[in-house]
């Protein structure tokens, strides 16, 4: 029989709790969850969608586990208590910089790794914790949909409803100016030299391009290819819509388009090769660390304009570019 879970230190460190907070049973419950769920992501979301579900789960295991709770029998006054911890964790659960939990050792298998002790649940540089528990609160109360419906227990309207909401934030189109900043500051930035023409090909692929993300990017089993686009007669790069017609882009994707295709050693001037469009995803890491860096930069701007687009700096994604510019 496989051991459970497979890392041994992870096995001390559960068998050291409370046996009353089932600590091995909730952790197994999870690990359930997160392979129900993950049928329903997309290849290119999975990455950021597990890191997005275990953050939460793990924070709040970790925070029953020191209050001698189970997961699986948490009460409405329980779940208050963890928002009011949730808003001001102390200092012992954060850490200064995001880190791997475990430390790789290539020499040795998974199951023999030792954890990171500089590893946290928190990161203690400032967070918008009302915007955080929003999010915490569609995992958590997805988690309890899942484990309510596998062992048969009726339960009406979600675990969390009520105790806290995300504001509803007014969606404000971003202008041509605005993103030219910010794509122009993007590439500007002096690393990272293969995520950032990703990203920026990504990016330009939103404003420009009439396909949805799926078609672009494709799947797994079949990635969006580079020669779905094509350069016409006159130099303008055209796109091969799913009805086979072809839709002229606008001459700024040429801008973003032909520096990528330098990037990847592909000649612009011949006729381009069924290769993946992107070698790894574009919605990574580093898209959210420069979205925050460019943040700061546009709230300390001299450009008045600029200044006043940080908010929406602050949520830009490939959906909020596409409604931006989508005629």
């Amino acid at each position: 029989m496989e051991q459970f879970p497979e890392n041994s230190e992870l096995t001390a460190r559960l068998e050291a709790v409370d046996a009353f907070c089932l600590p091995f049973v909730s952790l197994w419950y999870c690990q359930r969850y997160l392979a129900w769920l993950a049928h329903s992501w997309t290849p290119e979301q999975a990455n950021e969608s597990y890191y997005f579900e275990t953050i939460h789960l793990e924070r709040l295991l970790n925070w029953c586990f020191s209050e001698g709770l189970s997961l699986l029998d948490l009460q409405a006054q329980d779940l208050c208590r963890y928002v009011d911890f949730f808003h001001t964790p102390g200092a012992d659960w954060c850490a200064p910089a995001a880190c791997l939990k475990f430390l790789p050792n290539p020499l040795e298998p998974y199951g023999n790794w030792m954890m990171n002790p500089s590893w946290r649940p928190f990161l203690s540089s400032p967070r918008d914790s009302l915007c955080q528990l929003g999010l915490a609160q569609v995992v958590i109360n997805r988690f309890y949909d899942f484990y309510f419906q596998d062992v048969s227990i009726a339960k009406t309207g979600s675990v969390l409803c009520g105790l806290w909401a995300q504001p509803e934030r007014h969606f404000s189109k971003l202008s041509e100016y605005e993103l030219d900043w910010y794509m122009k500051s993007l590439a500007a930035l002096p690393y990272g030299e293969e995520y950032k023409q990703i990203t920026l090909m990504y990016f330009a692929i939103a404003r420009f391009s009439l396909q949805s993300r799926r078609q672009v990017m494709g799947s797994q089993s079949s990635p969006g290819l580079l020669s779905q686009f094509s350069k016409g007669a006159n130099g303008v790069w055209l796109e091969m819509l799913p009805q086979g017609e072809l839709r002229a882009l606008d001459p700024k994707f040429s801008e973003i388009f032909e520096p990528y295709l330098k990037h990847l050693d592909v000649d612009a001037g011949r006729p381009l090769q069924p290769s993946k469009l992107f070698s790894t995803s574009p919605e990574g890491k580093f898209a959210r660390k420069c979205r925050l860096q460019l943040v700061e930069m546009a709230a300390n701007a001299s450009d008045p304009v600029i200044r006043n687009a940080v908010e929406k700096f602050r949520t830009l994604t490939f959906s909020s570019i596409r409604k931006s510019f989508r005629k």
